[in-house]
């Protein structure tokens, strides 16, 4: 296996959500292993909500409003911020100009693991 997992700029997103709780216009790539994961995700302009995983993410394009309802925070993301989610929030995604992420994130521990 190469230790190259892909280009973020060029990556094909494909239409089916990354969550279930993601509405159409949210992308992704989807995990590139399968110990941890590192996604390329993107999201048409819109509005989203969903329940987060443990995640940083680094955003390459694009311009986002996020509302985390939890603690009432809302934060204007674009090119090069990097954020930090809270498995098990939730939050408001409004999308202003399509977004480009890549996110990375350990997946829960599987029980007997």
């Amino acid at each position: 296996m190469s230790q190259l997992l892909g280009n973020a700029f060029s990556a094909e997103l494909d239409w089916k959500p990354k969550a279930p709780t993601f509405r159409t216009g949210a992308r992704c790539l989807g995990s590139l292993t399968s110990d941890t994961a590192v996604d390329v995700w993107g999201a048409e302009v819109g509005e989203y909500q969903g329940v987060t995983a443990d995640e940083v993410f680094v955003v390459l394009e694009g311009k986002a409003e996020v509302t985390f309802h939890r603690t009432g925070e809302t934060i204007v993301i674009g090119p090069g911020d990097v954020v930090r989610l809270f498995a098990g929030d939730t939050n408001t995604w409004r999308t202003i100009e399509t977004v480009r992420k890549v996110s990375f994130y350990v997946p829960p521990a599987r029980a007997g693991s």
